[in-house]
């Protein structure tokens, strides 16, 4: 029996795109790997060592110390390896699109947040915070709200919070409906963040960032003994906002590990994440009725109020792994997690200046105010949970199969008590302060304005179950040929109390709710460097699946929402092709792909006579490229493009039907490079185009109420600079100037007829220094 190899893989299906669009793309597609198959000869064979990760054996590269296990061992671009358990076949042979961003990437465009990552990725668009849903990250993939799909380790990562990634290795970000890997969600995608681990070497980096960011980070390693290794990465940071007054961005963080090999068959994982932010949060700018684009202020116009307007984020998450080898074909593990997240805020949101009772819009003047309006909440996350999966190994006949089966158990307790400011009023506060009107040219930020009385009498509260078990198998037909298959059940229980200890028939509610997910397909290798594959994989989407939100349309659960009890679902079909390039150091990947989405929970009627149906439906077409690793010894590179066709298929409301997504772009691409010019010199950047967004809740279907014209934002181009220079052996000095032009980017809109609009950071400006130990 041969050696445990690949327990399983994601696979595809053979099921055909009729449409003709899609069906040239594919034709296309089957023809590239004929076409660059000459420059795929003269293998390097000398990488092809034997890598350690999550308890399984796959082949990898010889690394250095302190460099990322995942990756090809010259061409740090380029990812060959997921860090996710569920995913132990080489991502050449996985029939999923999946960008994977590692830290060497992530360090050459000195990113220090998610948030900043996503902003950069083809395919993906940010969300805002809004009334009815958290402020944080929120980040919409291929068209449909991710928030609640962000997951560490392979675990979901609870709580919509800010997120960093001083601690991660590599960032996952997978395409498309995923329920069978991911559970609920996923429609879109899902965000998966690998963490540091210990390493069997010693080594130390320290960094310091100076300038616009001002950050320290340790990420020191030691391998006590033979069967003890210890990783800590430590972070701070107290960075300005370019381009914006007032805002700013303070973080401290710690992740600790421990990797302990019991025996030759036992090896426990224990890390620990610490991270709390204090930033001063922004909603952007008006947009102007009047000329229905972004109003036109100094883009360093902050909305907000000084000295009360905050947010303070928390987390501390501890993980245990265990694996085991049962045999030479079956191997286990379990990850046990317990954590707690907070998210408390006091945010302004900048308003229109025209009345809302006026028949024409106003234009802006030097005398235009608008009135200092704020959203609160008090966000607390608690959770426990446990993934346990089994893989093994067996033939039949001829046949190999890796077999994967598992369970998934978590329970979430989530409170949200917010803030009471003490604003006046002639009845019920009359002692108060009333809220302050800003001048929309010139906003002062230190006006008299109303502070926090205390916290809110009530506390809703959200307290969810979920139960989930799958198996999942590969079988290897021939050399040639794979093909993968595999169910997920996941039972789905919450209740909601819109005032914790009491009842209130018209919010209060709860829903049980069992459904399957289903991932089958087919993989083609016609060279050992190349792959061609087709896929179908389900997902669904629940209500009250978004634990921050209070309405139906933002993901809450209503007790009319939880009567409707069918999931929306969600289908996903996929064809591609992924090659290994260039002796293996540069990765290109294809796909053409079709995402259908019915049973969409819509509200439809005024607010106070409100109908919830399941009538909606959406249909989502598009093309992805991407590129990595390097092109030539001299030049890496990362990026690609996304094109996308979306259309609201179904719908209760005949205005929405034919209309695109809301907050989308539909076109999306960006390249990261970096040239060694000399041996200690090297130069680069990034260039990054969004396409047009346009604004609306389902539909992109929000107008201005004055004219009726649609609201949009135009698409924007960025261009990222950086300069590296190795000093010696251990200094390294690293040059980064992102958004060079200092252009005005508008990134989302919220969607409503007269929104907010974020906006991005302007010209940022940092030194970094970093010495190896």
């Amino acid at each position: 029996m041969s050696q445990l190899k690949k327990p399983f893989t994601l696979r595809g299906s053979t099921r055909p795109l009729t449409d003709s669009v899609l069906t040239s793309s594919a034709c296309l597609m089957l023809a590239l790997p004929y076409v660059v198959q000459a420059d795929t000869t003269n293998i390097n064979n000398d990488e092809q060592a034997i890598t350690q990760l999550e308890g399984v054996s796959v082949a990898g590269q010889k690394t250095e110390p302190g460099s990322n296990p995942n990756a090809a061992k010259t061409a740090p671009y380029k990812i060959n390896k997921s860090g996710n358990n569920k995913l132990t076949e080489p991502l050449l042979n996985v029939s999923k699109t999946i960008t994977v961003v590692g830290k060497e990437q992530l360090e050459d465009a000195n990113t220090t947040a998610l948030r900043d990552l996503m902003r950069t990725q083809p395919g993906i668009t940010l969300g805002t915070g809004e009334g009815g849903n958290a402020q944080g990250d929120r980040f919409i993939i291929r068209g449909f709200d991710a928030r609640g799909d962000l997951f560490v380790d392979g675990m979901r990562d609870p709580g919509v919070t800010t997120r960093e990634v001083f601690s991660a290795e590599q960032v996952e970000i997978a395409k498309g409906p995923s329920s069978t890997f991911a559970g609920r969600g996923t429609t879109g995608g899902a965000v998966n963040s690998i963490s540091k681990r210990p390493q069997a070497n010693n080594f130390t980096k320290a960094g310091l960032i100076l300038g616009d960011d001002k950050r320290v980070t340790l990420d020191a390693n030691r391998a006590v003994n033979e069967q003890l290794n210890l990783r800590a990465n430590l972070m701070a940071q107290d960075s300005e906002v370019a381009g914006r007054d007032e805002v700013f961005d303070k973080r401290y963080g710690a992740a600790l590990a421990a990797d302990y090999q019991v025996n030759e068959q036992v090896a426990v994982l224990v890390d620990y994440y610490h991270l709390r932010t204090d930033a001063m949060p922004d909603r952007g700018i008006p947009w102007d009725t009047y000329t229905n684009q972004p109003a036109k202020v100094d883009r360093n116009n902050f909305y907000g109020i000084v000295g009360r307007d905050f947010q303070e984020t928390g987390a501390d998450v501890l993980t245990a792994t265990v694996d085991a080898k049962l045999s030479e074909n079956t191997r286990i593990s379990s990850k046990t997690r317990a954590g707690k997240t907070t998210n408390d805020y006091i945010v302004s949101t900048p308003s229109n200046w025209t009345p809302r009772e006026a028949t024409t819009p106003l234009p802006l003047t030097a005398s235009s105010t608008m009135t200092n309006r704020a959203s609160t909440a008090g966000y607390t996350n608690q959770f426990i949970g446990n993934a346990t999966q089994i893989t093994h190994e067996f033939h039949s006949g001829n046949i190999e199969h890796n077999l994967a089966a598992g369970f998934e158990i978590s329970q979430e307790k989530v409170t949200n008590q917010g803030y009471v400011l003490n604003t006046y009023d002639a009845t019920t506060n009359p002692t108060g302060v009333p809220a302050p009107n800003l001048n929309v040219l010139n906003p002062n930020n230190h006006a008299t304005a109303p502070g926090i009385k205390g916290r809110s009498a009530d506390t809703s509260k959200v307290k969810a179950k979920v139960h989930s078990f799958y198996v999942m198998d590969t079988a290897k037909l021939t050399q040639e040929w794979e093909v993968f298959g595999g169910l997920r059940h996941d039972t789905f229980k919450i209740k909601r109390q819109a005032r914790e200890g009491t009842y209130d028939r018209n919010s209060d509610s709860q829903n049980k709710t069992g459904f399957v997910n289903g991932h089958a397909g087919i993989v083609y290798k016609p060279a050992d460097n190349g792959s061609i594959y087709a896929s179908i994989s389900t997902s669904s989407n629940l209500p009250g699946e978004m634990f921050d939100a209070g309405g139906v349309d933002y993901g809450g659960i209503t007790p009319a929402s939880a009567a409707l009890k069918q999931p929306e679902k969600n289908q996903n079909l996929e064809l591609g092709t992924k090659w290994d390039l260039v002796n293996e150091q540069l990765g290109v990947t294809a796909a053409v792909f079709q995402t259908n989405k019915k049973n969409k929970i819509e509200v439809t009627g005024p607010r106070e006579s409100q109908v919830i149906s399941q009538t909606g439906a959406v249909k989502v077409r598009g093309v992805e490229l991407g590129i990595s690793g390097n092109l030539h010894p001299k030049l890496s590179l990362a990026g690609g493009a996304v094109f996308m066709d979306t259309e609201i298929t179904q719908s209760a409301d005949p205005n929405s039907l034919g209309k695109d997504l809301a907050n989308v772009a539909e076109k999306s691409a960006s390249i990261q490079a970096k040239y060694q010019v000399t041996p200690k010199l090297s130069l680069g950047g990034s260039v990054i185009h969004t396409g047009e967004i346009k604004a609306g809740t389902f539909a992109a279907s929000a107008v201005n109420p004055y004219t009726g014209e649609g609201l949009k934002l135009k698409a924007s181009n960025r261009l990222d600079l950086v300069a590296e220079y190795k000093v010696n052996k251990q200094l390294t000095a690293q040059l980064n100037v992102k958004n060079a032009t200092d252009a005005t980017i508008y990134e989302a809109l919220y969607r409503s007829s007269a929104p907010f609009v974020y906006v991005a950071p302007g010209r940022t400006t940092n030194l970094s220094l970093t010495y190896d130990f």
